[in-house]
């Protein structure tokens, strides 16, 4: 039983390489917003 309750490192490894590329794809996601309102705002400023 105790050795069902030890985390298995690959398994860590992955839900983490998972996490990691989650957050990169939302970074990149609000990084392509940001440029797209930055770039619609100086078209209504002119």
């Amino acid at each position: 039983m105790e050795n069902s309750l030890r985390a298995n490192p690959l398994d860590i490894r992955e839900q983490y390489e998972k996490q990691l590329k989650d957050l990169q794809e939302a970074y990149g996601e609000a990084m392509l917003e940001l440029r797209a309102r930055k770039k619609y705002q100086a078209l209504l400023d002119v």
